[in-house]
């Protein structure tokens, strides 16, 4: 019995024994294959493959990166041809809401309004479809010439955004010609002295000056014409039917022959290309002649009613409609040339001073009654009527976007 359990225990430490070895056997192994891999790293002959195998990392991690990226433009101009936010993470690939180049949400922007105002001293142009914040509705204001000190004081009502102004600037004997002539969206209280031919100007950013530009029996007839954002001095001389045009942007000076002695300037953009045409009113024929400064077209419309041109934007479509004021009738054509509208409005003897009053980007029908001063206004928005008293007998009603 004794030796039977000899037996099983040497058979036990055989088994124990044969299992150690075993397992000293895989450390002994394990051990030798990493000595062998470190071997091999540190062996100098195989750096190439080590190479070789960075290289070929390096390059799928680059490709992969490349991938995302060009797939980010991808999304992003996507996003941009269907007028969408950037940052729209709807209906896309899951590869899209995880790509790391793509935009982080931010909050949506204000949309900015697509108008911009352009007008020709105190009246409005055009509105130009572009990129710009909206311009506030015009001021109401008068020129007061007073002929015993030989001065001329400018009062400016003042309404949104824009302050009430009073400014001595002027001869009693000049001539007003209110324009932005700085650039800077405001209109600057500015005279022509027909007598000596000069113009007076202060900017409304600071500073101004005097030029002479014209002489006696000129009309002046300033606009943006060359379209840089600036009011360009220019006057119109009966006597030859000729045009002198002063150009802010490059201080040259454009003569055109257009009208003849009859004539009353009428310059616009009435084709809407951001720069006012040079036009004349013909009254005698109930036509207007105007050169398209965009291609040199001549356009002649008919209106088929004598009067004085009131030529503005009343449809808000980027160009100047053709428009005269016959007695108390407004006549104004539409940009398509196809047919008239013809609106009554106050008295015959009423001073047109059509402008844009209510900030929707047309221009406003409008008069001013000189023997009470008063405004008689009818808002393109809703056709209400606005009634203002703002002068007295003997001013010049000057209305204009002055902002101040």
């Amino acid at each position: 019995m004794s030796k039977i359990r000899r037996n099983d225990k040497n058979e036990l430490n055989t088994l124990n024994l044969s299992k150690l070895n075993g397992e000293n056997q895989k450390s002994a192994e394990s051990s030798l294959a990493k000595k062998s891999i470190w071997t091999k790293l540190k062996n100098p002959s195989n750096w190439w493959m080590i190479a070789v195998i960075a290289f070929l990392a390096l390059g799928a991690m680059g490709a992969g990166l490349k991938y995302l990226d060009d797939d980010a433009q991808r999304e992003i101009a996507r996003r941009a041809n269907n007028k969408g936010s950037l940052n729209d993470r709807q209906d896309q690939s899951f590869l899209n809401k995880v790509n790391p180049f793509l935009p982080t949400p931010t909050p949506t922007p204000t949309p900015q309004l697509s108008k911009e105002y352009i007008y020709a001293g105190s009246r409005l142009l055009a509105v130009e479809d572009k990129n710009a914040t909206s311009a506030p509705p015009a001021d109401l204001a008068i020129w007061r010439p007073d002929t015993a000190n030989n001065t001329g004081t400018w009062w400016v009502m003042g309404g949104q955004n824009s302050q009430q102004v009073t400014v001595q600037w002027g001869n009693s004997t000049d001539k007003t010609v209110p324009g932005d002539y700085d650039g800077d969206g405001k209109t600057d209280f500015s005279v022509w002295r027909p007598s000596t031919g000069i113009w007076y100007i202060i900017n409304s950013g600071g500073g101004g000056g005097q030029f002479n530009f014209g002489q006696t029996g000129d009309l002046p007839a300033q606009a943006d014409f060359d379209g840089d954002g600036r009011t360009d001095a220019a006057v119109y001389r009966p006597s030859t039917g000729t045009w002198y045009i002063l150009k802010s942007s490059d201080g040259q000076v454009i003569t055109q022959q257009w009208g003849l002695a009859s004539d009353n300037p009428a310059p616009a953009d009435y084709d809407g290309d951001g720069k006012a045409d040079i036009a004349v009113w013909r009254s005698s024929t109930t036509a207007f002649y105007s050169l398209n400064s965009s291609n040199g077209a001549l356009q002649t419309p008919t209106l088929g009613q004598s009067g004085e041109p009131v030529s503005g934007d009343y449809d808000g479509d980027g160009k100047a409609n053709f428009a005269v004021k016959s007695g108390n009738s407004w006549v104004i054509l539409n940009s398509a040339y196809t047919q008239t509208q013809t609106i009554t409005w106050q008295s015959s003897g009423d001073i047109p001073v059509q402008n844009d009053y209510d900030g929707d980007g047309k221009m406003d029908i409008a008069v001013w009654h000189s023997a009470t001063g008063t405004w008689y206004i009818r808002n393109s928005s809703d056709n209400s009527t606005r009634t203002v008293q703002w002068g007295i007998l003997g001013d010049f009603p000057v209305p204009a976007f002055y902002r101040r």
